[in-house]
C-alpha cells in the first residue's frame, strides 16, 4: 500500500510539472469572404474556432508533435503537422483554397425548424461580433437596417421597429433564444424588445416564412443566435466592454463570462446596463424626453455531447423609455444636456424569458424540442409618476417540436408549434385600450427536401388554428365605458382563425460559381388584439382607436427569385419579388372626432394590397491579401392599396448602403472603414402621408486589436456617424407627422477586453 501511494503521488507530481507549450495560428482564405474556420488537434479532443481576425490559440499542450486539421465551409480541408516545444509558442499559418464547387456546402440557419442555406428562402447573415457593430443607440436595428430589404421605423433612438420588404409591426417574427417573441409589438411606440447582449449573429429571412414560424412571419423573420463562446472554452473566459455615444451622452457597460467543463457541462452569463440622455438633432436642437435606460441579464447552462445537447436560458430586461411629445418642436421637454432622470410621459417595460432547447440524435432520426415562457409587463405613465395610464401584463408560453429523418435523396421534417397567450390590463389604470384577452394557437407542418444532382427542391405545407377570447366584464372596463365591437350583452367575444399555408421552391446550381433560387410561398397573420378589440385613447396621442372583431386573417402569396454569383474575389446577390396580401390591415384617420372628448377617431381597416421590389448586394475584395473590401447593398419596394388604387402607407423609400473597409497592420488587426447611406425622396405617399425628402449619411471609423500575452486581447474602435451632421426626417419615423428630426452627428467609442 505504501508503494502504491508513492506511485500515485509521483504520477500527480509528474502531471503537475509536465512541460507544456502553446500553438498560435493564422488562417487566411483565397476566394470568397469567409471569416471563420474550425481547428482540431487530432486525437486530442481539442478544438477551437478562429476569431474575426482569423487567429486561433491552443494553450498548455504537452510538448510533442500534433496534427492540426482546419475546416471551413466552402474550402478544402487542411492537415498540418506541428511540433510543440516546452514553454514556447509555436506559430503556424494556413491558406485555405476554395472547393471545386462551394455551392454544395450546407450552413444550418435554424436547427429548430430545419432551415439551411440550400433552402430556396432568401436570407442574409449579419455578424454582431465586430467591435464597431456593438451597442448602437438604436439597438440591433442600428445594424440590421443596413441589410438590403430591411428598414427601421423609429420612435426615438431606443424604439426602432423592423420592416422587411415593406412589411412591419406584427408582420415580422423575431426569434430570440428559440422563442417567438410576443411583446406588444403591435404598438408603433413599442420597440423590438431585445438588444445585442450575448448575440453573435443575426439571420434575416426575407419574405413569407409562415410555413415554418406561423402567424407573424408574413413579411419575414429575424433570427438572433447566441454567442456560445463558452462551449469552446475549457477555462473561464469572457469579455467586458464599454461604449460611449456622444449624440445622447449614452454610456453602456457590458460583460460576458463562461466555461465548459470536462463533464460536458457549460455555463454562460451576460450582463449589461446602458443609460442615455436626450439626443441631439443635426441642427443642434435637443429632442426632449428621448432619454432611455436599460438593464439586461442573461444566464445559460446546459450539456453538449456528440449525440445530445441542451440549453436552459433565462433573460431579464428592464427598460425606461421616454415618449417624445407631438409638440416637441413648439414646447420642448428638453432640460439640461446630461439630465437622465425619466420625465413624463415614459414607458416602463419589464421582460422575463425562460427557454429550454434540446437536440438529440437517435441514429435514424433527429429530434429538436423547444419550450419557453415569456412575461412582459408594460406601463405607459403619462400624467403622474404614481399613476399608470396604460398597463398590460402578458404571459406567453411557446413550444416547438420537430423530428427529421432521411431516406435516399429525401429529407423529411415534421413539426408541431404553438403558443398560449394571456393579456391582462393592470388594475387600476387610467386608460383602457384593449380588453383582457387570451388565445391558443397550434400548428403542424411537414417539409420535404429532395437533393438530386444539381437541384435542391423543397416543399412544405402547414395548418394553423387560433382561438381568441376577449372579456370586458371587469368593473374597471364598465366604469371606463369600454365596449367590445358590436356591444355584446355578455361583454365577451370569441374569434377563430384557421387555414393552410405552403411553399414550393427550387435551388439550381448552374455552375461552380452560380446558383439560382426560386420560391413560391404563402404567409399568414392573424389580427392582433389591438386590431380586433381596440376601443379607447392611446396614451400620449390625441387618437381614439377602434378595432374590428370581424377581420379575417391576412393571407399572402409571394414569388421570389434570387441569383448569386461567387467568384474568386467577387460576389453578387440579386433578388426580385412580388406578393399579394389579402385582408391587409392598416390604420387610418376617419376624419371624425369624439363628441365627448374631441379626440380624432382612427380605425383599423382591411384592403387588398400588392407589394413588389428588388434587392442587390455586391461584395468585392480588391487586393490579393484581402485587405481592401467593398460592399454595396441597395433595395427598392413598392406597395399598392388595390381597393383604393393608391400607395400603401409606411413603405420604405429606395435606399443604398456602401461600405469600404481597409485592413492593415500585423495580422490585419487594424481597419479603416467608411459607410455611405443614401435614401431617396419618398414621392409615393400613402393615405394621410406627405412626400419626404431624401438624405445622405456618411460614417467613418477605425478599429484595432491589441494582444496581451497569448490569450487576452483589447479591441478598440471609434466611429463618427452622420459625419456631416445632417438634419433629416426619415419617412418611416413615427414622428414624421410632427417633423421631429432624427439624431445628428454621433461620436461612438467602443472598448472590449477579451480574456
Amino acid at each position: 500500500m505504501k508503494y502504491n501511494i508513492w506511485a500515485v503521488l509521483f504520477l500527480l507530481g509528474f502531471t503537475t510539472y509536465s512541460q507544456t507549450g502553446d500553438i498560435e495560428g493564422q488562417i487566411t482564405f483565397k476566394g470568397d469572404a469567409v471569416f471563420t474556420a474550425n481547428i482540431e488537434v487530432m486525437d486530442q479532443n481539442e478544438y477551437t474556432v478562429t476569431d474575426e481576425n482569423g487567429t486561433f490559440l491552443f494553450q498548455k499542450l504537452p510538448a510533442g508533435t500534433y496534427q492540426l486539421r482546419v475546416t471551413s465551409l466552402g474550402y478544402v480541408d487542411k492537415i498540418k503537422s506541428v511540433v510543440v516545444k516546452s514553454e514556447e509558442t509555436t506559430n503556424v499559418t494556413f491558406l485555405l483554397l476554395p472547393r471545386n464547387t462551394t455551392l454544395e456546402e450546407v450552413i444550418i440557419i435554424d436547427r429548430q425548424t430545419g432551415l439551411n442555406s440550400k433552402t430556396p428562402y432568401n436570407y442574409t447573415p449579419i455578424s454582431m461580433g465586430r467591435i464597431e457593430n456593438k451597442s448602437s443607440p438604436s439597438g440591433v436595428m442600428g445594424i440590421l437596417r443596413e441589410v438590403p430589404g430591411v428598414y427601421g421605423a423609429e420612435f426615438g433612438q431606443g424604439i426602432v421597429k423592423p420592416f422587411i420588404r415593406g412589411l412591419g409591426f406584427s408582420r415580422v417574427a423575431t426569434i430570440f433564444q428559440g422563442n417567438k417573441l410576443e411583446n406588444q409589438q403591435w404598438g408603433a411606440d413599442h420597440g423590438l424588445g431585445v438588444n445585442d447582449l450575448g448575440v453573435e449573429r443575426i439571420d434575416v429571412i426575407k419574405g413569407p416564412a409562415s410555413v415554418l414560424y406561423g402567424s407573424g412571419a408574413l413579411g419575414g423573420v429575424i433570427l438572433l443566435h447566441d454567442d456560445e463562446f463558452y462551449k469552446n472554452s475549457k477555462t473561464l473566459s469572457g469579455n467586458i466592454g464599454t461604449t460611449f455615444n456622444s449624440v445622447s451622452n449614452g454610456l453602456r457597460t457590458y460583460g460576458s463570462v463562461g466555461q465548459k467543463f470536462d463533464s460536458n457541462l457549460y455555463f454562460g452569463i451576460d450582463l449589461a446596463y446602458e443609460n442615455h440622455a436626450d439626443y441631439k438633432s443635426g441642427d443642434g436642437n435637443i429632442i426632449g424626453n428621448s432619454r432611455y435606460n436599460m438593464s439586461s441579464a442573461r444566464v445559460h447552462a446546459g450539456i453538449e455531447k456528440e449525440n445530445f445537447d441542451n440549453k436552459l436560458s433565462v433573460s431579464y430586461s428592464m427598460q425606461n423609455l421616454g415618449i417624445i411629445g407631438d409638440d416637441e418642436l413648439e414646447n420642448s421637454n428638453a432640460t439640461t444636456r446630461n439630465d437622465r432622470d425619466m420625465q413624463l410621459p415614459f414607458q416602463e417595460v419589464t421582460d422575463v424569458l425562460v427557454s429550454y432547447n434540446q437536440r438529440m440524435d437517435h441514429g435514424t432520426f433527429e429530434s429538436v424540442f423547444h419550450i419557453s415562457h415569456h412575461f412582459n409587463d408594460r406601463k405607459e405613465i403619462e400624467t403622474n409618476l404614481n399613476l399608470v395610464d396604460l398597463g398590460l401584463n402578458q404571459n406567453n408560453t411557446f413550444y416547438n417540436a420537430r423530428i427529421n429523418f432521411g431516406s435516399g435523396n429525401f429529407t423529411h421534417n415534421l413539426g408541431l408549434q404553438g403558443n398560449f397567450l394571456k393579456n391582462e390590463n393592470q388594475n387600476p389604470v387610467q386608460d383602457i385600450l384593449i380588453p383582457n384577452a387570451n388565445y391558443a394557437e397550434n400548428g403542424a407542418y411537414y417539409m420535404v427536401n429532395w437533393d438530386w444532382k444539381t437541384y435542391f427542391i423543397q416543399g412544405a405545407l402547414r395548418y394553423d388554428y387560433r382561438h381568441v377570447n376577449a372579456d370586458a366584464n371587469d368593473d374597471q372596463f364598465i366604469e371606463a365605458g369600454f365596449v367590445l365591437p358590436g356591444e355584446p350583452k355578455s361583454r365577451t367575444l370569441e374569434s377563430n382563425f384557421s387555414g393552410f399555408t405552403g411553399s414550393l421552391g427550387i435551388t439550381k446550381t448552374l455552375s461552380n460559381t452560380q446558383k439560382l433560387k426560386a420560391n413560391f410561398s404563402s404567409g399568414f397573420r392573424s389580427p392582433d388584439l389591438a386590431e380586433l378589440y381596440s376601443f379607447g385613447q392611446h396614451p400620449g396621442t390625441n387618437r381614439f382607436e377602434k378595432g374590428n372583431a370581424s377581420f379575417e386573417r391576412e393571407q399572402s402569396l409571394q414569388l421570389d427569385f434570387n441569383y448569386s454569383l461567387t467568384m474568386d474575389r467577387f460576389r453578387m446577390d440579386w433578388s426580385i419579388f412580388g406578393s399579394q396580401v389579402d385582408n391587409y390591415i392598416f390604420f387610418a384617420d376617419t376624419g371624425e372626432t369624439r363628441s365627448d372628448s374631441g379626440l380624432q377617431i382612427w380605425e383599423y381597416q382591411q384592403v387588398k394590397a400588392r407589394l413588389y421590389g428588388s434587392e442587390l448586394n455586391l461584395q468585392y475584395v480588391a487586393l490579393e491579401n484581402r485587405s481592401l473590401r467593398f460592399n454595396l447593398g441597395a433595395a427598392l419596394v413598392r406597395g399598392e392599396n388595390k381597393d383604393f388604387e393608391e400607395p400603401l402607407t409606411f413603405i420604405p423609400p429606395d435606399n443604398a448602403n456602401l461600405e469600404v473597409n481597409y485592413s492593415f497592420g500585423k495580422l490585419q488587426n487594424t481597419s479603416l472603414f467608411s459607410k455611405v447611406r443614401g435614401v431617396a425622396r419618398q414621392d409615393r405617399p400613402g393615405f394621410n402621408e406627405e412626400e419626404t425628402d431624401g438624405f445622405t449619411l456618411v460614417d467613418i471609423g477605425l478599429s484595432t486589436t491589441f494582444k496581451f500575452g497569448s490569450t487576452n486581447t483589447l479591441e478598440a474602435s471609434f466611429a463618427l456617424q452622420n459625419l456631416f451632421n445632417k438634419t433629416y426626417v426619415d419617412h418611416l419615423s413615427i414622428l414624421r407627422a410632427f417633423n421631429i428630426p432624427s439624431p445628428g452627428r454621433n461620436l461612438m467609442l467602443n472598448l472590449r477586453y477579451k480574456f
